[in-house]
């Protein structure tokens, strides 16, 4: 199950999940929380959290969800993984984005635009959605990681969140044809 943002009066809904979950425990959870899902806060959520294969946020989302002011990426991963996620990604805009396996940290820089953004509504959905389709086709989470952003490039070249999302054929023509320096590289958190 790939669970985002639902209404802001849906807060019941979230616990219907919990439940369906914990009823089919191979049934796995991608969890992004939207506006609604940060602001009723993790406590209320604190199942979805458990239940997560991977989480999704931005750093300013995990910081308002640990209810930090500062923190670099291995802290907010760290935090947020305590809450229950087995697999943390933290986006941070231009920076990219991080995965935190809860051994070790990683980073993905973004795929080159392939012209200047047009819209950028839809960007880290395309990014989540994406690494959460690798991983149930079976990528590792590592190769899953490195088409994320290559669809959040292609979403934004539209107006949309999913004008522009690539098949998987696409995705790995992109992938291959990638620049040299992009690749995922591993954080040395020690």
């Amino acid at each position: 199950i790939y669970f985002s943002s639902v209404s802001e009066t849906a807060f019941p809904f979230h616990n219907t999940v919990v439940q369906y979950l914990e009823k089919y425990p191979n049934i796995k959870l991608a969890f992004q929380p939207g506006k609604n899902e940060i602001k009723l806060g993790k406590e209320k959520l604190a199942g979805l959290y458990k239940r997560a294969e991977i989480f999704f946020c931005n750093v300013e989302e995990a910081k308002i969800i640990l209810g930090m002011q500062n923190g670099n990426i291995l802290e907010l991963s760290k935090g947020i993984m305590a809450l229950g996620p087995k697999m943390v990604s933290i986006s941070d805009g231009p920076n990219g984005a991080y995965f935190y396996d809860g051994k070790d940290l990683y980073s993905m820089p973004l795929y080159p635009d392939v012209a200047p953004p047009v819209d950028r509504t839809g960007a880290g959905d395309a990014f989540s959605s994406t690494f959460t389709a690798g991983l149930v086709l079976g990528l590792s989470p590592l190769k899953a990681f490195t088409w994320g952003p290559i669809n959040s490039m292609s979403v934004v070249q539209q107006i949309g969140a999913q004008a522009g999302l690539l098949s998987q054929e696409k995705l790995e023509e992109y992938l291959k044809n990638a620049p040299e320096d992009y690749k995922v590289k591993k954080i040395n958190v020690y």
